[in-house]
């Protein structure tokens, strides 16, 4: 029997009329309750687009509008001011380590799994979705714990993007993104182009699986 103080959690062990007492630590409880904890929402209707939660592993993807957005890149003092198409970025966290990040473009907001993905046109994003941080602050512990990733999307499209991982995310500028974001604002395109994006060739399912396994 478990019994919760102020002081701590005492066990108690009964072995027929002897009873032993260990003191436990409370973390260890707290893991042993989260492992035997599974949630999924399934594919929901707002911009949140799954939940999913299994033991202390925790997943969110969410949807972001097609906008116009302020991006800085590397040796500019000025911030661009360009059309973005959809994104979907996804976070895993899992106890104490540093959450995991996925993103990627879709041509419209996904309302089923088998929903294909494209490589997101920017720069820092790998070609399997992950995301290079670098310096850039992550969301807070509160913001982790939560199940909106508004602190997450400010914190990445408020960063510094640089020169890693450029080529192969536009048909049109295949060798850098950059230079196709650059003529996006340059010609004042309000939406973005997505017959120019690159498919992924893999679908939700196929990423949202991948991340909670």
């Amino acid at each position: 029997m478990l019994e919760f103080y102020s002081f701590g959690v005492m066990l108690h062990k009964r072995d027929g009329e002897r009873i032993q007492e260990y003191a436990v630590d409370p973390a260890q409880v707290a893991l042993a309750l989260a492992a035997k904890v599974t949630f999924d929402t399934g594919l929901l209707g707002g911009n949140t687009l799954l939940v999913r939660q299994d033991s202390v592993r925790k997943l969110v993807a969410e949807y972001r509008p097609p906008s116009k957005t302020g991006m800085f890149l590397d040796g500019s003092e000025t911030a661009l001011r360009l059309p973005l198409p959809g994104l979907v970025l996804i976070r895993t966290t899992s106890d104490d380590r540093n959450p995991q990040y996925h993103l990627f473009a879709v041509k419209r907001r996904p309302t089923a799994l088998t929903t294909p993905l494209y490589h997101a046109p920017l720069p820092n994003v790998f070609g399997s979705g992950s995301i290079c941080w670098g310096t850039v602050q992550r969301p807070t512990d509160a913001a982790l714990k939560g199940a909106s990733l508004a602190e997450d999307w400010m914190q990445l499209l408020g960063s510094r993007f640089g020169d890693h991982t450029v080529n192969g995310k536009s048909l049109t500028n295949p060798r850098d993104i950059r230079e196709k974001l650059i003529a996006l604002e340059a010609s004042k395109t309000r939406r973005y182009p997505t017959s120019d994006l690159i498919p992924l060739k893999r679908t939700l399912a196929d990423v949202l699986g991948g991340s909670h396994d």
